[in-house]
């Protein structure tokens, strides 16, 4: 199943995608609360369906039975505007040079254990949100990523019970002003700025939960740029999986529901420019589009 952020009529809404189509979670949940005089969840973000989702599949049996065919005409949000599936609270988690090739094009060995940084949630945009190319930049890289959603909260976390803390897929791009990361790093000065720009972070467009993935080490993944592809590469060519990636994580930092890890990118980074077109595809999640403005 899919999960989505979207907004409707100004308000910031999640829902999620049954038999193709969009429903208002929280439509449900309230509706059929009041016709069986109980008490269901509130579904305010992509955290709460996350911490609930036992509920959201309870919800989805019970609204089919009382409303029949009636039930998608009556949830379906028409048109939605997807916003990013994340909230401002949420941590992201970076991986550097996690697969060999683009270690090698960046002049460095594969590191001999996950090289790790952060992303503020602020940064984050949306499918079809403008990547905004900073006055200040003169080379901008985008770079496909394989994002891991966090669904259960973990500290210390064996790598044997990792892949129970996860909760789905999405795809990221993590964009870098390449020649400011290369400048600090001579001067020994973490990458921070390079990373952590306005506009920095297109992810999405929604989650794929992890039953529909079941290997997520065999996935297929690309970046065009105004239709020519740029990056291609696979996700069984990371050099830490996913759950190898959890576990060391957790070994300094709990992890929460809604956080995000960043599993690294694959080789062909190569500078945009202001009006490009950049679409990052993963197999079995589907694309993230975004302009550069």
């Amino acid at each position: 199943m899919r999960v989505a952020s979207f907004e409707s009529k100004g308000i910031e809404k999640v829902g999620v995608f049954y038999k193709g189509k969009l429903i208002d979670i929280d439509l449900v949940s309230e509706i059929i609360g009041h016709k069986l005089d109980k008490e269901f969840p509130a579904f305010f973000n992509v955290v709460d369906i996350i911490e609930q989702w036992e509920y959201v599949e309870k919800l989805i049996e019970k609204g089919e039975k009382l409303f029949k065919s009636e039930f998608l005409k009556f949830f379906e949000v028409k048109n939605p505007l997807l916003t990013a599936p994340i909230i401002r609270e949420s941590k992201i988690v970076c991986l550097g040079k996690n697969y060999a090739e683009h270690a090698k094009e960046t002049g460095s060995k594969p590191p001999e254990e996950p090289i790790i940084f952060g992303k503020f949630a602020d940064c984050v945009i949306s499918h079809d949100e403008e990547i905004i190319y900073p006055d200040f930049a003169t080379r901008v890289d985008p770079e496909v990523e394989l994002a891991v959603i966090i669904g259960k909260q973990g500290k210390d976390v064996d790598a044997e019970e990792a892949m129970d803390h996860v909760f789905g897929y999405t795809i990221a791009n993590d964009v870098t002003e390449r020649e400011l990361e290369y400048a600090d790093m001579k001067k020994g000065w973490p990458w921070y700025r390079s990373k952590n720009f306005d506009a920095a972070m297109p992810l999405g467009p929604w989650i794929v939960t992890k039953d529909e993935i079941p290997n997520p080490h065999n996935l297929e993944i690309e970046l065009s740029v105004n239709g020519k592809v740029r990056q291609k590469g696979n996700t069984k060519d990371m050099i830490f999986k996913i759950n190898e990636l959890v576990s060391f994580i957790t070994k300094y930092i709990t992890l929460y529901p809604g956080d995000v890890i960043s599993t690294g990118t694959v080789s062909g980074i190569a500078p945009i420019e202001r009006g490009d077109e950049i679409v990052c595809k993963i197999e079995k999640i589907g694309e993230l589009r975004n302009k550069v403005i």
